[in-house]
C-alpha cells in the first residue's frame, strides 16, 4: 500500500493479466520506491529478480522455442504486446552480436532504473532458459551514476557508460545455444496467443521499416518501399506521421553496425565500408563523421 501512495495505482491494477501502465506511472513508482527504500540500486535489484513468467504469453513463447536466437527474434517481434516504450533489435557483425534497446519514451529520472532492470533482466532470463553461464558486456547511453561501481560488480561482463547506444554485447555463437525447455507444440500455442495480442494493437509503420533495415546492407528508400508495397512518397509520409524519417532509421542501423565493426582491430576501414554497403572508405568516413562528429579512426 505504501508503494502505491500518490501514484494513482493500486496493487489490483497490476494483478490483471493484460495490465499495462503508462510511462508517467512507472516514473512515479520508481520515485516512490526510492523514497521508501533509499536504495540507488533499484534497477539492479529488479533485473536480478526478473522471471520469464512475468512476460505472459511472450515469456512462454520464448521458454518453449529452440534457441537463444529464436527467443530474441520473438522478443523483437512481440515486444509491443508488453510495452511500446522500447523497441529491440539484434545486430550481428562477425563473431559478435548486440541486442540494441531503442528508447521510444522519456522515463525522466527513472531512466537508469528502467534500463538497468531491462538489460540485467534479459541477461538473467537468458541464463535461466539455457542453464548456461552467459557473459555479455553492457553499454548504456547515459552518464555513470554515483553507484556505478556497484552496478559494474553485478554486470554480466564489462559495464560501460556514455555509450552511443544502449545494448548488450555478446558472442554471436550464443544465438545458436539451445533452450532447456524447447517444446514445439507448446511453442506454437504460445505464438498464436502472441499473434492475437499483437493484432489487437495498432502496429507502427516504423517497426515494419526497422525490420527491413536488418538486411545487410540495409535497403535504400525505393527498395524498402517496394518491399512494403507502397510508394516511396507514402513510406515517407507514414514515417513522418509517426515522428521519424527513413534516413534517420537507416543511419541508426548503419551506425550500430559500424560501432561493432570498429571494435574489431583486424578490420580495416575499407573492409568495414564494404560490409556496410559503401563504395569506399572515404564515403563511410564521411557518413560516420556526420553521425558522431568524429572520424572512424578517431573513434577507434
Amino acid at each position: 500500500v505504501a508503494l502505491f501512495a500518490g501514484t494513482g495505482l493500486a496493487g489490483r491494477d497490476l494483478a490483471e493479466p493484460g495490465a499495462r501502465i503508462e510511462v508517467p506511472e512507472v516514473v512515479a513508482l520508481v520515485r516512490r520506491a526510492r523514497a521508501l527504500t533509499g536504495s540507488d540500486a533499484l534497477g539492479l535489484q529488479l533485473g536480478l529478480r526478473m522471471k520469464v513468467s512475468a512476460h505472459g504469453s511472450l515469456g512462454f513463447a520464448a521458454l518453449s522455442t529452440g534457441t537463444v536466437g529464436d527467443a530474441l527474434r520473438l522478443a523483437i517481434r512481440y515486444a509491443p504486446i508488453r510495452t511500446d516504450a522500447f523497441a529491440l533489435r539484434v545486430q550481428v557483425s562477425g563473431d559478435r552480436a548486440a541486442l540494441i534497446v531503442e528508447e521510444l519514451a522519456d522515463f525522466e529520472d527513472a531512466r537508469e532504473v528502467v534500463l538497468t532492470a531491462l538489460l540485467i533482466g534479459i541477461w538473467r532470463i537468458g541464463m535461466a532458459l539455457t542453464g548456461a553461464s552467459i557473459r555479455g558486456d553492457v553499454e548504456l547511453a547515459m552518464a555513470a551514476p554515483p553507484h556505478a561501481e556497484g552496478l559494474a560488480r553485478a554486470a554480466p561482463g564489462e559495464l560501460r557508460f556514455g555509450a552511443p547506444r544502449t545494448r548488450l554485447l555478446f558472442d554471436a555463437a550464443l544465438l545458436d545455444m539451445p533452450m532447456r525447455m524447447a517444446d514445439p507444440a507448446s511453442h506454437r500455442l504460445a505464438v498464436e496467443q502472441c499473434e492475437r495480442e499483437l493484432a489487437r494493437l495498432r502496429p507502427r509503420f516504423e517497426q515494419r521499416v526497422r525490420a527491413l533495415l536488418e538486411a545487410e546492407p540495409p535497403p535504400d528508400l525505393a527498395a524498402a518501399a517496394k518491399a512494403l508495397g507502397v510508394s516511396p512518397r507514402t513510406l515517407k509520409r507514414r514515417l513522418a506521421e509517426e515522428g521519424t524519417h527513413f534516413r534517420a532509421l537507416r543511419d541508426a542501423v548503419l551506425l550500430d553496425r559500424a560501432l561493432l565493426l570498429l571494435r574489431r582491430p583486424e578490420l580495416g576501414l575499407e573492409a568495414i565500408a564494404e560490409q556496410l554497403g559503401y563504395a569506399d572508405a572515404t564515403g563511410f568516413s564521411r557518413a560516420f563523421k556526420r553521425w558522431t562528429g568524429k572520424p572512424p579512426g578517431g573513434f577507434r
